[in-house]
């Protein structure tokens, strides 16, 4: 019999009765990874590399590429603002804690403060490719703000204050000469706007800098997230310009301070600028939407699990395949933050709706959540039999960028067990990513891969260093010299982390990423951190960052990032960092190849506001490309959607 030619057995079986099946035509569409629609309006902030080919500066250098670069970063229409501090992850030390990643600030945000932006423009000059840069702070002033190195020397540009002052030929000034010369201040030759504060006593100022230490800081910024998100079969993303419904990224510690929360509670309640004039935007939002059909008729199903045992789609939806327990895990993955509608501002308890995950079942199913790529688990709820149940996860996921989701239920063969699904995830959205429409015609462009054009799906790994039993779950051991109160030196010696792709999946890529402490002045040049990797076994691993910090640091910790692309993809790497004299935090981010050929076809609808009306604009594409939008009249940007349409099988019967 296994001789026989497949059509000669499959014509058998069907002639003896005893097979009846259909045969399925490939799908249309599929997942579709590393989405990006940009707008000729606005500069593509999803990766530095990309922002660096913006039509305004791509052909500028030096001091033309900085100043157009913090003009914008500066613009009422398309700049960041002040806030005060935002704050991530469970680190008990806020150092770590903050944020101060650019593309975080920069589409997830596009706020803080000067401890942020002062690194931030750091990162992004350096990004984008000027040699070097430091963030510095001015003592007297409590502030902290940026200079850039260009044309053989140092150049300030400070993004929180909007800081800028050019010497007699249009050049920004270093620091050094604006401490020195008071007239850059007061009776500037060359004049540039914006520079705020506009109404403070720039005599005085000046004063505050000469007479102020100033600490450098090297490296300051991180570098290690993406902005790279993928969409299943059945699931639309909405990004909107406006806050919805009252959700951000609250922090507890907001509450405390009496200008803050009354900045917060002023209408729209939520994050905004303390100058108004700085912005016109105050934060925006995001809702992934994901609905699969979980019959028999889609291939919904298949596309989108993450991995799943005894459950199979059927007539009805999903059903068990045999006698016994069952489970599906299901992930949900956003490089934005995902945010809670915050109702009570002194009572995080009742805030809610940061991810929704609903039901229709036949059999009870428990829902649990894991917050570490599967390590552990947590209850989150239970949906009873014949039910419609709604499980709100806000307690569990707010603050995050993404979990995995586990349905389990158990029952006879071929019983039927979930009919549908639903997850609902917020998240926080900067509006100055968002492509933007404008009067006339609008030419945007549909694209997708990563910033090595392959069709990734990125996976964020961050240990908590400040937790023995959290860093243990990501170590191949626990470092010999580890102290996690010792906050400024956690790790001494060696840390192996060890990154695993999830099934189905092979690691192409990754960006890998570290705070180190390091020796100051003239010290500094006795540093020795490192980082090394290794595929497939801990053994033989290959060097990719040795310190080298430069004299002028005078802050106790640094931070380096940088990529790593496999000349084959491997199921599993290990990263040795080296802390000498300290290692504090580990990051990382694995960009997955997945186990099936994505496919491109998406739907792109934008939404607007004109002549009193609100307009939309629906594109469907099979592949990347340009579209146009035409607008009539002056635009109020209100969203914009992509979404993957729900597959259906092409049946043909076969009698």
């Amino acid at each position: 019999m296994s001789d026989m030619p497949a059509k000669a057995i499959l014509l058998a079986a069907l002639a003896a009765g005893l097979l009846s099946i259909c045969i399925v035509s490939s799908s249309a569409t599929a997942r579709v990874a590393c989405i990006r629609i940009t707008s000729e309006h606005s500069a593509d902030v999803s990766d530095l590399g990309r922002f660096r080919q913006y039509s305004a500066w791509k052909d500028k250098t030096g001091n033309d590429l900085a100043l157009a670069v913090w003009k914008y970063l500066c613009g009422h229409e398309t700049g960041v603002y002040h806030f005060n501090e935002i704050l991530e992850k469970d680190d008990p030390l806020d150092e770590y804690a903050t944020v101060r990643d650019p593309l975080k600030i920069l589409n997830v945000y596009n706020m803080g403060y000067c401890g942020i932006f002062g690194p931030v423009l750091d990162g992004i000059f350096q990004g984008i490719g000027f040699e070097q840069g430091r963030a510095f702070g001015v003592s007297g002033w409590n502030h902290c703000a940026t200079e850039v190195w260009y044309d053989g020397g140092w150049h300030y540009i400070d993004l929180d204050v909007r800081g800028c002052l050019l010497d007699p030929r249009g050049v920004a000034a270093s620091l050094d000469e604006v401490r020195r010369d008071r007239s850059l201040w007061v009776d500037p030759v060359v004049a540039i706007e914006p520079f705020f504060p506009k109404d403070d006593d720039k005599n005085k100022l000046f004063e505050i800098y000469r007479d102020s230490r100033i600490d450098y800081c090297y490296r300051w910024f991180e570098g290690s997230h993406t902005m790279d998100f993928y969409l299943r079969q059945g699931e639309t993303f909405t990004r909107w310009w406006k806050p919805q419904g009252g959700r951000w990224h609250h922090l507890e510690r907001y509450n405390k301070s009496k200008w803050l929360r009354k900045l917060i509670e002023t209408p729209p309640v939520g994050a905004k600028p303390n100058h108004r004039d700085f912005t016109r935007w105050n934060h925006g939002n995001g809702l992934f939407h994901y609905e699969p059909d979980l019959t028999d008729k889609s291939s919904d199903f298949s596309d989108g699990v993450y991995s799943v045992n005894n459950l199979t789609p059927g007539k009805a939806g999903l059903r068990l395949a045999d006698r016994g327990k069952a489970e599906a895990i299901f992930e949900v993955f956003t490089p934005y933050i995902i945010v809670a509608k915050i109702n009570d501002l002194d009572d995080i308890s009742d805030d809610a709706e940061a991810s929704t995950v609903g039901l229709e079942t036949f059999l009870p199913v428990e829902i649990d959540v894991s917050l570490d790529h599967g390590a552990t688990w947590r209850g989150a709820g239970v949906a009873g039999a014949d039910s419609k149940t709604a499980v709100d996860l806000t307690r569990l996921v707010r603050g995050t960028c993404g979990y995995l989701v586990r349905l389990r239920t158990s029952g006879p063969a071929g019983a039927a067990a979930i009919k549908s699904l639903t997850i609902d995830t917020w998240v926080q959205v900067a509006p100055v990513s968002l492509p933007r429409l404008r009067k006339g015609t609008n030419h945007l462009r549909y694209e997708v891969g990563d910033r090595y054009g392959k069709p990734t799906l990125p996976m964020l790994v961050r240990p908590n260093t400040g937790d023995a039993g959290d860093l243990k779950k990501y170590v191949t051991a626990m470092p010999s010299d580890y102290d996690p109160k010792r906050h400024t030196c956690r790790i001494r010696g060696d840390a192996v982390l060890h990154l695993k792709a999830p099934p189905d999946t092979m690691i192409s890529w990754f960006s890998v990423g570290a705070a180190f402490r390091t020796h100051q002045g003239a010290a500094a040049a006795k540093t020795d951190n490192r980082i090394s990797y290794a595929a497939a076994s801990p053994e033989g691993f290959t060097e990719i960052y040795r310190s080298s910090v430069p004299a002028w640091v005078n802050h106790w910790r640094y931070n380096w990032d940088g990529d790593v692309v496999l000349d084959e993809p491997a199921g599993e790497v290990f990263v040795k960092f080296t802390g000498n004299p300290g290692l504090n935090t580990m990051r990382a981010c694995l960009h997955l190849s997945p186990r099936k050929s994505p496919r491109n076809a998406v739907e792109i609808t934008h939404t607007y506001r004109a002549d009193s009306r609100i307009h939309s604009k629906r594109v469907e594409l099979d592949e990347p490309g340009e579209y146009t939008v035409t607008c009539a009249d002056d635009p109020e940007n209100v969203s914009v959607s992509v979404r993957v349409g729900s597959q259906l099988k092409d049946f043909k019967r076969i009698d």
